[in-house]
């Protein structure tokens, strides 16, 4: 069997990772496979599977002669995409989708058609706003409906992995779970960012498509959250490290003077997974992360940093530091803080919508802290770091989530099988 992987998207890691993954199962088993990929993913495609990947460039006129010249080369069984409605975004994607004629063809492609659907845009047509639509209300895309004879593939995590009424596609896994890593690997990680070894190591990640959009809307959240991890793991009774994986010099450590941070540039998979399974906390904003999911299988602390409450409400609170900050944000742009549940597009309303989060046991192996919660959110991130028996009720609930992930078919197995069907 052979397959073609298409990873375009040139903001984000998270559906290349998966995608990556899908195609080392491929090739466990059996498979050849190739990957048409945007420059952007081709460097994590190359670092775990070299010498498999054409990339697409700017272009997108070469992109889809580039596109004609490896389907008909290389006669793949099945194309697989990551993920199939992101190739008509307005922006952050290689660009192939909107050329002239390539729907057209797609059409006449003789196997398997195949999306992975990490987030449930693939179910039906939808609209969504990239960013908080007060601030953003040029930017907008509607999701069209897919092609009819494309299969879907739910991606676990983060998808639920039993049964969901009114869900389209097929639940699948591509790792054995839980995630470990190796005592030695997990030592000489936290030897390498504590000072004391009997330190926090805290992992917070923040994808490149969520500063650049910040810093474009000159929101200026990731400026003051060093004062607010400060203000919220000051105090602990060992020292807390908390190592950010951003475009390298995102957070200021001058501002959070009680804790260490370290900022970091993007990173090889391999070490992302070393950082992400060493650390005794994982922290987004984004609570829609499939590198969340990741953490989630290999049973860590994950908290999600949302805000919930209004700005006027925010303008008067009670603690002088989130106070200060709320206020320091909206001097600097009007309109700033706002509710969010993935930082910065908002995206309040749209979790309610999309079948993601509907009935998923996922949801309960994480928790939501407010970013400008104070005291309340310093007492939860405190308890989550230093109360056994919270952190023991929390792995139990990834526990159920991984136990009934660990029953699903594995990528090689489904794509297998859909390819079997278009052959029939």
């Amino acid at each position: 069997m052979k397959v073609l992987l298409v990873a375009p998207i040139e903001e984000g890691s998270g559906e290349t990772i998966t995608a990556i993954h899908v195609g080392e199962d491929l090739l466990r088993n059996g498979s050849k496979v190739m990957f048409l990929a945007s420059g952007f993913a081709r460097k994590f495609i190359e670092a775990r599977l070299p010498d498999l990947t054409v990339e697409l460039g700017r272009e997108g006129k070469q992109n889809l002669n580039l596109w004609h010249k490896v389907v008909n080369e290389f006669s793949p069984d099945a194309l697989v995409f990551a993920d199939y409605p992101f190739l008509f975004v307005p922006r952050g994607v290689a660009p192939l989708g909107k050329e002239p004629g390539w729907i057209e063809d797609l059409h006449t492609f003789q196997g398997a058609l195949i999306t992975l659907d990490h987030f449930g845009f693939a179910q039906e047509e939808m609209g969504l706003f990239f960013g908080p639509p007060h601030l953003t209300p040029f930017y907008y895309h509607n999701f069209e409906a897919i092609p009819e004879r494309m299969e879907i593939l739910l991606p676990c995590p983060m998808h639920e992995p039993c049964f969901v009424a009114g869900r389209r596609g097929q639940p699948f896994r591509y790792w054995d779970v839980p995630l470990t890593i190796s005592s030695d690997i997990r030592n000489e990680v936290r030897h390498r960012y504590l000072d004391d070894h009997s330190g926090f190591l805290l992992f917070h990640f923040v994808p490149h498509w969520a500063w650049q959009v910040a810093q474009m809307l000159h929101i200026d959240l990731y400026r003051y959250l060093p004062e607010l991890l400060d203000h919220y793991l000051g105090d602990l009774p060992k020292p807390v490290t908390v190592v950010s994986l951003n475009n390298g010099g995102l957070l200021d450590p001058a501002g959070a003077p009680r804790i260490n941070i370290v900022n970091l540039p993007p990173v090889s998979v391999s070490e992302f997974e070393a950082l992400l399974l060493s650390s005794d906390m994982v922290i987004t904003e984004n609570r829609l992360s499939i590198s969340m999911g990741k953490a989630i299988c290999g049973l860590q602390n994950c908290m999600t940093l949302v805000n919930r409450q209004s700005r006027l409400d925010l303008l008067s609170s009670t603690d002088a530091v989130v106070q200060r900050v709320v206020s320091a944000m909206e001097n600097q742009r009007l309109g700033s803080v706002y509710p969010f549940e993935v930082f910065p597009g908002g995206m309040a309303d749209l979790l309610e919508r999309i079948i993601l989060y509907k009935n998923n046991s996922l949801t309960k192996a994480f928790c939501d802290i407010e970013i400008f919660g104070g005291e309340r959110s310093a007492q939860m991130l405190r308890q989550a770091l230093l109360d056994e028996n919270l952190k023991a009720d929390l792995h139990a609930r990834q526990e159920h989530y991984v136990s009934n992930l660990a029953q699903l078919p594995r990528a090689a197995e489904v794509i297998s099988q859909c390819v079997a069907a278009s052959r029939a």
